[in-house]
């Protein structure tokens, strides 16, 4: 059997080393403070404290709280991280024998991902489906003053031809986003306003005489204010027959309007003014040239005489019609200028917990035809 003794100097080694460890925690300093939530001003938990260049790490508790002890007196850096928050990262001096207090309030991290479009049943990369969508924003149609929105899409949207209507106040642009693909049926795309379907028909009654027509379809966005538009969004691919059926076999144009984005209350006034008229007037005959024509003709067919307008329905002698006093430029007495004019009031007021947009707005669209003009009033629509 071996019995070890130790020797004096072997004790002596021992007690200097223990003595020695003692010293040197003693010596140490120590890190301790709480880990908020920024916006909220809510602990965090499990948030990883780590002093750099060291192995020291501690994690937060559920009151937010953390401790690191054994820390060597001297400058470090503190760096604080968590899933789906932005890394803090402190400068800060560690004294011995002293808890250093040091508090961090915590930021949600922002990161974007790759815009994704739902296509039928399905989803997919946006940039899969760019050339299939065209994207034209609020402002883009507020640019300049159109008859209605659908108007405006003349030149902004790659791909979609724009045939602005008649001239008529209120008449419908013939719109085409997949070209002409049957020479008897409409061709004109699917509206879809805030997920709501609209519908031109060719068969639609009228509406106050005068006020539609030139043969064009009734136009049911003509009464769509520009100005409350936030982007319109034109499927032009034959995917968004998945989504809409038939309906969508000449594509969709998909319209959001706008909604309250500020906090606060806010006030927005826009008034716009124009005048319309026509580009070039038709090359007509005179009064007098359509006679000598008339006269003409009488004596070319073999007749003789004072030629008879009752012949070709006119209830006026030749001696009548010869009078400049029963001369009448009827282009003039239809065509003239026609004055526009828009007005809007939104308020627009968002809380803690909802949020709240009215509008009213006066649309007075008079065209080059005397007489013919578009008026439409839209009241409070409060949008939440």
């Amino acid at each position: 059997m071996f019995t070890f003794i130790p020797t004096r100097k072997v004790i002596l080694t021992a007690l200097t080393t223990i003595l020695g460890a003692v010293s040197t925690f003693a010596q140490t300093g120590s890190l301790a403070g709480l880990v908020t939530d920024e916006s909220t001003k809510k602990p965090i938990e499990g948030v990883t404290i780590e002093v750099y260049k060291t192995e020291l790490v501690a994690k937060t508790s559920a009151n937010g709280s953390y401790l690191i002890s054994g820390i060597t007196p001297g400058t470090y850096n503190v760096i604080f991280t968590k899933d789906q928050m932005e890394d803090i990262l402190v400068k800060v001096e560690i004294k011995s024998n002293e808890t250093t207090p040091l508090n961090a309030a915590m930021k949600t991290a922002i990161s974007s991902m790759g815009d994704v479009v739902i296509v039928g049943y399905g989803r997919q990369s946006r940039r899969n489906v760019v050339g299939s969508i065209s994207t034209v924003s609020g402002k883009e149609i507020t640019d300049m003053p159109a008859p209605s929105f659908e108007a405006a899409l003349q030149g902004k949207a790659a791909g979609v031809q724009v045939i602005v209507g008649s001239g008529m106040a209120g008449s419908a642009s013939l719109i085409r986003v997949r070209g002409a693909s049957s020479i008897s049926a409409a061709g004109d795309p699917l509206y879809v306003i805030d997920g709501i379907p609209v519908s031109q028909d060719y068969f639609m009654n009228r509406t106050n005489g005068s006020n539609w027509g030139g043969g064009f379809n009734n136009n049911p966005l003509a009464s769509i204010n520009p100005d409350d538009i936030e982007n319109i969004e034109i499927l032009k691919d034959a995917a968004a027959t998945s989504i809409y059926g038939s309906r969508g076999a000449n594509g969709v144009i998909l319209i959001t309007t706008k909604r309250a984005r500020k906090q606060g209350l806010k006030f927005d006034v826009s008034a716009r003014w124009g005048s319309s008229s026509p580009t070039r007037k038709p090359d007509m005959l005179s009064a007098p040239e359509w006679l000598q024509l008339y006269e003409e003709a009488w004596y070319n067919d073999g007749r003789t005489g004072t030629p008879d307008l009752s012949l070709n329905g006119i209830r006026m002698s030749w001696a009548q019609a010869n009078d400049p006093k029963n001369h009448t430029n009827w282009i003039d007495q239809v065509i003239g200028h026609g004055f526009k004019q828009n007005y809007n009031l939104s308020a627009n007021y968002m809380g803690k917990n909802f949020a709240v947009k009215g509008i009213v707005s006066m649309d007075d669209n008079g065209s080059f035809i005397i007489g013919n003009k578009f008026h439409h009033w839209q009241q409070i629509q409060p949008c939440f």
